[in-house]
């Protein structure tokens, strides 16, 4: 039974996964609430966990769902376990958004155990419905979620209806990887190589100059929407660019914020002024000397990518950083990654 709901399940989760989640990452969530088998009773416990794509297909975010529901008001009904593939759409509110609408709707089985025949027994379902949710700094977010599941081709069996709240918390991450740009000895592969390297240990993730030293980079750091702090998965970023500062003491860093279009200029343009002081506020938590850093906002300008999608706007929300040096040619980099 659990092996044919987790097969249904997993065929959907599949199914939905040709699009990249890079710009935002994933969820997971777990839920508990009430269930009602006829309108007005939540006399039923449920519970369950789920699995959000944040990438979007046509504004639509998969969720994959996996439910158990304890019955309790039915004759030799003992309990329900459900698996569906759903699609989500939120409305991002600009006025408020750490707050975020969104309905709902799929498709899934329902195992009933101690069914009874032509009454309440085992089949597929079809479910809409609202829900909200209210992202929660530095943790995740909470949901409240209320939905409606009708059974497919079985006449007389009422809707069941669901009222949940629970939390879900981001998954996976961007780690930097540092793929081989030339032949030959090249340790931080940043395409120079070692015996002409001026600055080994460069991080991965910057352009560099023909003596191997850093000039750019866009840090890929996931800012949550209307969102300026630094969040979990993020800080291994800024800890490693700062441990690269502490060791190549002639740098000099001017951190840039960006954001994306929803909300006015005037708005965005002191949100990424935000985002680019806390990078700098922690890049001098971590030791390196304020005299060396220096930060800018530039709002929603110089897109790099579309503001048309979710994945593109993720993308625009970022923080580029430039570098410039003391003597660059004399000085000596000891420290490598």
């Amino acid at each position: 039974m659990m092996r044919r709901i987790l097969g249904i399940a997993l065929v959907g989760f599949l199914a939905t996964g040709g699009t990249s989640a890079y710009a935002e990452d994933d969820e997971i969530g777990v839920n508990m609430g009430v269930a009602s088998m006829h309108a007005g009773h939540f006399d039923n416990f449920s519970t369950g966990v789920s699995y959000k794509h944040n990438g979007e297909i046509k504004g639509i975010k998969p969720r994959v769902d996996l439910e158990y529901v304890k019955i309790s008001d039915k004759d030799s009904v003992n309990a329900l376990y459900k698996g569906s593939v759903n699609g989500v759409y939120e409305f991002h509110n600009v006025k408020d958004r750490g707050v975020v609408p969104y309905v709902m709707g799929g498709i899934g089985y329902e195992h009933v155990d101690g069914e009874i025949k032509d009454v309440f027994d085992s089949n597929a379902f079809a479910q809409g419905g609202v829900g909200v949710s209210f992202e929660q700094e530095n943790v995740g977010k909470l949901n409240l979620e209320s939905k409606v599941l009708q059974i497919i081709g079985a006449e007389g069996q009422d809707n069941e209806y669901i009222l949940s709240a629970g939390v879900s918390v981001p998954v996976g991450g961007d780690i930097d990887e540092c793929p081989r740009k030339i032949d030959g000895p090249d340790e931080d592969r940043d395409g120079v190589r070692d015996s002409l390297d001026q600055c080994p240990g460069t991080p991965c993730y910057f352009s560099v100059d023909r003596y191997g030293c850093p000039i750019k980079a866009t840090m890929r750091l996931h800012f949550d929407f209307n969102k300026y702090y630094i969040r979990p998965d993020s800080l291994p970023i800024v800890e490693r660019f700062a441990n690269y500062l502490l060791h190549n003491k002639g740098t000099h860093v001017k951190i840039i914020g960006y954001t994306d279009s929803i909300g006015s200029e005037e708005y965005n343009q002191v949100l990424s002024e935000r985002r680019a002081e806390t990078v700098m506020r922690k890049l001098i938590d971590l030791g390196v000397s304020p005299a060396r850093l220096s930060s800018e906002g530039r709002g929603e300008s110089e897109p790099v990518a579309s503001n048309s999608t979710e994945e593109g706007r993720a993308l625009n929300r970022r923080i580029e950083v430039r570098l410039s040096y003391d003597n660059k040619r004399e000085q000596v980099y000891r420290y490598g990654y």
